[in-house]
């Protein structure tokens, strides 16, 4: 999927990102969360996948049980996906398929 293929507002994403998922905001090079924090670009892994943080929001989030199980709480996204699901979330939320 191209950059210009995707068209969302920043409503969109956020709702979809509520729903379980890590939603990338392709324009802005951001990335929402299931509790609708913004993770910022961290840096860009030697396989091409993108990395997006933000500690001082994980660090303070009630929810941080129910998400990504990664130390850094950190999220790589190849670079043409838009939206991941947060299985971890989902499983918690009872709405894993």
């Amino acid at each position: 999927m191209k950059k210009d293929d995707l068209i969302l507002t920043e409503e969109q994403m956020r709702n979809r990102a509520a729903e379980g998922y890590f939603v990338r905001d392709l324009e802005k090079d951001r990335v929402y969360c299931p509790t609708g924090e913004i993770l910022r670009k961290k840096s860009t892994r030697k396989n091409g996948d993108i990395r997006y943080a933000n500690k001082m929001a994980c660090k303070q989030c009630e929810s941080k049980s129910k998400c990504t199980r990664s130390v850094w709480k950190e999220v790589d996204f190849p670079d043409k996906v838009w939206e991941m699901r947060n299985v971890n979330w989902l499983k918690a939320e009872d709405r894993a398929e």
